[in-house]
């Protein structure tokens, strides 16, 4: 046993994490215990996925009677929907750039062709 183990006492925080599921999402809350913030979302984002950490607050007394929140069908419901609009708004964006960066490679393509074949 290390020193530092012994008179440096260990914070809890309090996380609210994405966890998916496999018919959709779900928010949490969970606590965990660590040195400190960093890494306490280290951890987290080790478990549940580094997009998936929502948020991270520290425990300033201890008492964790109520450590989870569970959402209602309709705030979950309104939750998904907005998680799939944010997926789909990425993916239209990468579709434009991949059909930009196809024209450009074409007229890349033509402005290298030789005279004799124009």
């Amino acid at each position: 046993m290390k020193i530092n183990e012994v008179t440096n006492n260990l914070f809890s925080f309090i996380a609210t994490v994405r966890v998916i599921l496999r018919d959709g999402t779900t928010i949490a809350r969970t606590c965990i215990i660590a040195d400190g913030i960093n890494q306490a979302r280290l951890m987290l984002a080790h478990i549940y996925g580094i997009s998936n950490v929502l948020s991270l607050n520290q425990v300033m007394n201890e008492n964790l009677s109520e450590v989870t929140k569970t959402l209602s069908a309709t705030e979950l419901q309104v939750k998904t929907l907005t998680d799939k609009s944010k997926q789909l708004n990425q993916q239209a964006k990468r579709m434009k750039a991949r059909q930009g960066l196809q024209k450009a490679q074409e007229k890349l393509q033509f402005a290298n062709k030789p005279l004799s074949e124009s």
